[in-house]
């Protein structure tokens, strides 16, 4: 497993989390006419994609995607692409261009064809952003979900629909869209946001063999992990 880089404060793990990810971001765009950046919801990285949003770069030229979706409409509050537009899409970032999941077909199912052809720019990104559940899941990779190993076994789709039904942490909100896991591999720079003993614990015990375990002993590129109690 990666080495864990620990914060005193979740401040400061904020603010160093923005700069890694606009540093890997500016590399790129400086050899690159653009960039590709995949952003996870929920509300451990969201003070992070505001304190990006206040940094100067290129934001023309990247484009900014979704690790997972729940299939819920845009303006729902469970709906990570308005996370992304109220977070980041803001100040110096307000120009960047996003690349929704949601589409308006019925069910995840449904749209994966069409999504996964819309999502091949992001085949291999630049920067993904992930966070963990206290039950070990990472994007919408759910333990002891049928899909979950077809998430990790899939090499040629970017994303799936992924249906999290029997996983307690996803509510009812468990049709979804999700980037697979060999996508999230493939990436140039990965970073894995925690926060408290919990989640600490958590990705410590390998032993257990939880989606994020998987996910780390495939990564193949740069990854770092930063905490903060």
């Amino acid at each position: 497993m990666p080495k864990v880089t620990e914060f005193n404060g979740r401040e400061a793990l904020f603010s160093s989390a923005a700069s890694w990810i606009a540093d890997r971001l500016k590399a790129r765009l400086s050899h690159n006419f653009n960039a590709t950046l995949l952003l996870s919801g929920g509300s451990t990285p969201a003070p992070a994609y505001e304190a990006l949003s206040e940094v100067n770069l290129d934001w023309p030229n990247v484009l900014v995607g979704l690790v997972d979706e729940r299939w819920v409409p845009p303006e729902d509050d469970a709906s990570n692409e308005k996370l992304i537009r109220r977070t980041l899409l803001q100040n110096h970032a307000e120009s960047a261009h996003l690349m929704p999941m949601k589409t308006p077909d019925e069910t995840s199912k449904q749209a994966a064809f069409s999504v996964n052809e819309l999502y091949n720019v992001f085949r291999k990104p630049d920067v993904v952003v992930l966070g963990m559940g206290l039950d070990g899941h990472t994007a919408s990779w759910f333990p002891g979900c049928g899909h979950l190993d077809a998430a990790f076994s899939s090499s040629d789709k970017v994303v799936m629909s992924y249906n999290a039904k029997g996983a307690p942490v996803a509510g009812t909100h468990t049709d979804r869209m999700t980037i697979t896991a060999a996508c999230a591999a493939r990436a140039k720079s990965v970073l894995l946001l925690l926060t408290g003993e919990e989640k600490r614990a958590v990705l410590e015990d390998e032993a257990k063999a939880l989606p994020i375990h998987r996910f780390l002993s495939m990564a193949i590129n740069e990854t770092e992990i930063m905490w903060a109690p």
